[in-house]
């Protein structure tokens, strides 16, 4: 084995003479909400780390506030939040624990 494969996660194949080890290539899994953990959409996956870092940066993840990091329901949920701390129909204190960051960053990022 290769020096610089050595590093890698091997797996084994077996040959006539011998059981050889092999590095085995990884793809990246989907990428998931920071919330809900449900699996986000437009975000490239099945792709090696490498390859995905080649593409531009609007195929890398969409443009929209935390695009990338929240999927659709929880960003309509986060900027609902945000609206009703904004116009002091909530206190920021109200707010639940898991949605107070994305919260304050939505006030700033807006006004």
């Amino acid at each position: 084995m290769k020096p610089f494969e050595r590093v890698k996660p091997r797996k084994f194949r077996k040959t006539p003479k011998k059981t050889k080890p092999y590095a085995a290539e990884y793809k990246t899994s989907k990428h998931k909400c920071a919330l809900c953990s449900s699996i986000m959409h437009g975000m490239p996956h099945g792709k090696r780390s490498s390859e995905v870092r080649k593409l531009s940066k609007t195929e890398r993840r969409p443009t929209a506030i935390f695009g990338g990091v929240l999927c659709n329901k929880c960003r309509t949920l986060i900027a609902e939040e945000s609206a009703k701390v904004k116009y002091g129909i909530k206190k920021f204190d109200d707010v639940p624990i898991k949605y107070r960051h994305y919260v304050e960053v939505m006030l700033n990022k807006v006004e």
